[in-house]
Formats: C-alpha cells, sequence, structure tokens
C-alpha cells in the first residue's frame, strides 16, 4: 500500500505555484508517497494565477484546513511573520505536520516552533528555508558533534550582484536594477542587500546545530549596498573576490556569529560561486569537512527542497531539534580576530601613508601590503590607498579608523571590509 499525505497548503505565490505544479507534473507522486492535496488557503480566490486549480480546491480560510482532520500536513509559504507564527502554532497544536521555507519567522520563533513540534510528536520540515544547505539539513540537526566553523554564500541577490560588477565594472545600483528586472529579488530588495534575509539562514542553521537561535539583533548585520567597483577592482588585483558572507565559530562555550561583506582568495570554494549561486562550507569540531553548493533562487529550487520533505513525512521521519547541553555566550565583534581591507581617500602628498602607519601602529595593526592608485582630479589632489592588514582584533581597527578619519590628510571616511579564508 502506498504512503499517502493528505496536505493543505498556505499561499500560492511564486513557491507555493512552484510545489503545485510540480505535484500535477509528477501525478501527485514524491518518491514513493502519494501526495492528496485537499485545501490551498489564499487572500484571493478569483486573482488570475500561473497554474489552474479547480475553485474548491481554493479557501480564503485558513480554518478549513487547519480544523479539517482529514488534513495531516500543512506546507507553509505565504511569507511575513505574522500569520503564519500563529498559523504553524495552531497546527502543531492539532497534531499536524508542517514544512515551511519561513526563514524570518524561523529566524524569529524558532525555538518556540521546534518546542510545539516536539511535544505534539510532529514533523517540521524547513529544508527550503535555506536552499544553499538544505541537502546538510538533518545531518545538521543529527549530528552528534558540534560545529566549529560555518561559513556560507546563503543570498543569491547579493552574489548576482557581486559578480556582475566584477565582470562589468558597474556600479551596485545599476546591477540591482537588472536583478530586480530579472526576478531575482523582491519589488523592495531590502532583506536581500541588506544581509537580513542572509542573517535569518544563518540563525536557523545555528538553531538547528546548536540548539541555540541568537537574537537577530544580537549579531552584526552589514549588506552590499556601500560596495563600489573600485573595491571590486582592487580586491579582485589583490587575488581575492568580494561575497557576503554568513560566519559562525564556535570555541568553547563561546559563539561568534556574523553576516557582513568579505574578501576570499580567489581560488578557495566559496569565492568561485557565480551568478544566483549559493553555498556552505562546514567543519565540526572533531575535523570532519564537509560542503554544498546550490541555486540560491527561484520556485522550482525551493518547491524541490519543499517536496523532499514531505517525503520525510510520508516515511514517517522526525526532524530532531535539540536543546543544547551547554550555554552559549554569544562574543562580541570587538573581540573577533581577522585580516581586514582597508580603503581610504588621500592627499596626493608626501608623508601621508606614514602618518596612516603610524596611527595604525599605535593600535598594534600591521600592514601586510599596500596599493596607491593614481590622482583622483574629481576629487582635487587626493588618490585611493588601499591596505590590507595582518591578523587584528577588531575592536583595535575600529578605534584606528577614528583616529584616521580625523587627519587631515583623508579626505573620506575609510572603507572597511574584513577578509576571510574560508574552509576549502
Amino acid at each position: 500500500m502506498k504512503k499517502k499525505v493528505h496536505l493543505g497548503i498556505f499561499g500560492l505565490g511564486t513557491v507555493g505555484t512552484g510545489v503545485v505544479e510540480l505535484l500535477l507534473k509528477r501525478k501527485q507522486m514524491v518518491g514513493d508517497c502519494q501526495v492528496v492535496l485537499e485545501k490551498v488557503a489564499v487572500r484571493q480566490k478569483r486573482k488570475k494565477r500561473a497554474v489552474s486549480l479547480p475553485s474548491s480546491l481554493l479557501t480564503t480560510s485558513p480554518e478549513d484546513i487547519l480544523r479539517d482532520p482529514k488534513i495531516d500536513t500543512v506546507i507553509e509559504v505565504m511569507g511575513g511573520v505574522n500569520p503564519a507564527r500563529e498559523i504553524i502554532l495552531e497546527a502543531l497544536r492539532r497534531r499536524k505536520n508542517v514544512v515551511t521555507a519561513n526563514k524570518a519567522l524561523l529566524a524569529r520563533a524558532g525555538s518556540e516552533i521546534f518546542k510545539e513540534a516536539m511535544e505534539n510528536d510532529c514533523y517540521l520540515g524547513v529544508r527550503a528555508s535555506n536552499i544553499a544547505s538544505y541537502r546538510l539539513i538533518e545531518s545538521l540537526s543529527f549530528s552528534p558533534s558540534r560545529i566549529s566553523k560555518l561559513v556560507g554564500v546563503f543570498n543569491g541577490t547579493c552574489n548576482y550582484i557581486l559578480t556582475e560588477m566584477e565582470r562589468k565594472e558597474e556600479d551596485f545600483s545599476t546591477v540591482l536594477g537588472r536583478a530586480q528586472k530579472m526576478g531575482y529579488t523582491e519589488r523592495d530588495p531590502s532583506d536581500d542587500v541588506d544581509g537580513y534575509d542572509t542573517a535569518h539562514k544563518l540563525i536557523v542553521l545555528l538553531g538547528l546545530s546548536l540548539g541555540y537561535f541568537p537574537p537577530l539583533g544580537s549579531i552584526l548585520v552589514e549588506g552590499i549596498r556601500n560596495i563600489s567597483p573600485l573595491d571590486v577592482i582592487f580586491a579582485r588585483e589583490l587575488g581575492y573576490r568580494i561575497k557576503l558572507l554568513a560566519i559562525a565559530k564556535t570555541q568553547g562555550n563561546d559563539l561568534e556569529a556574523r553576516v557582513h561583506p568579505a574578501l576570499l582568495p580567489r581560488d578557495r570554494g566559496l569565492a568561485r560561486l557565480e551568478g544566483i549561486e549559493n553555498g556552505i562550507e562546514l567543519r565540526d569540531e572533531v575535523g570532519l569537512e564537509i560542503g554544498m553548493q546550490a541555486p540560491g533562487a527561484g520556485k522550482y529550487p525551493t518547491a524541490t527542497a519543499i517536496l523532499e520533505d514531505l517525503i520525510c513525512v510520508a516515511r514517517g521521519r522526525k526532524l530532531a531539534f535539540l536543546s543544547d547541553k551547554k550555554k552559549l555566550s554569544l562574543r562580541g565583534m570587538g573581540g573577533i580576530v581577522t585580516q581586514y581591507y582597508l580603503r581610504l581617500s588621500a592627499l596626493d602628498e608626501a608623508g601621508v601613508l606614514g602618518k596612516i602607519s603610524c596611527v595604525l601602529g599605535e593600535h598594534g595593526i600591521s600592514i601586510k601590503s599596500v596599493l596607491q592608485k593614481g590622482r583622483d582630479e574629481k576629487k582635487r589632489k587626493s588618490v585611493p590607498l588601499i591596505m590590507l592588514t595582518h591578523e587584528a582584533r577588531e575592536e583595535n581597527l575600529q578605534k584606528a579608523l577614528k583616529r584616521i578619519e580625523e587627519l587631515p590628510v583623508v579626505r573620506e571616511k575609510p572603507v572597511l571590509m574584513r577578509v576571510e579564508e574560508g574552509i576549502f
């Protein structure tokens, strides 16, 4: 006898449409499981849609799904925090399995949602919340070893923009406009380009692997809006590519978590990602290393991850959520140690480099390499000065930059990006 899943879907936007299209294409068979689509909750029943469904399958009332005892599994792809949170929690209380792609909600209420799933012995599928690592989700949840380092490129929009800025030497706004026309980002791209989509995904992965969902406001989140074509070009000359990275490290009970643009050596794994590609690299506490690469945008990759969770539902599997036995302490940014890329606009006169180097030296920061370019005539006698530092403490670097910004020979606020090595 074939295993059956009786399904209700909340949301028929891009991802919801992708799920329905794949189900219809496969004649509602996913692997060796039969999926019976019982109901789809939408805001407007008469809206013209890319996928055609009988009107009897559509409803504008969430209760038609939540109260139907025949429906044993729901997919939430409506997005947003509310009412998605209330719908998921109510579904779990009614002992319905839940599959969701909602990383923003999981980042904010992951502990509460996972706890409800465990208390009601329900499957909670979250593979689609992070396409870059969806095939690793189960192993992260069940692994007996704690992650010691995680580095990820989790946003296809940002990776596309940074790739095109390098290829065509265009500015951020020009490439963003093209990305919007190609459907790689929403009408409001803020979550993508300001780093919050990446931060949500990082928080969910930390919750799965460590049992701890750090508050969004407690981690550094920087986006890519302020990256200049100059930075992309100079990074290339120095042997690097700029990527928006999610980074997490554990040492003892300390957790370091941050999201920001960074320079990666061109020949390393994540630096080679092009266009909308995403990827993740992991190292656990016993030294095992693993990586994965996947498309970072599009309805079908997301829908495919959702269908994999449906197979797990049909087979009676559970996604574990283990509260970390050790209480973790989130390390502040001031304590991190890494290398830095600095770009300054300085007067083109003798002694400038010495003055800047002196300030850095007073704060224990040594210079690894320097690029000095020709005069920028639009800025009158100023020249771009690019420095790579050796490893330094963030707190010391920030103090030094405040001093440097006050120097009469420095014309603009310095640009700072961190330099990372990745794992592979």
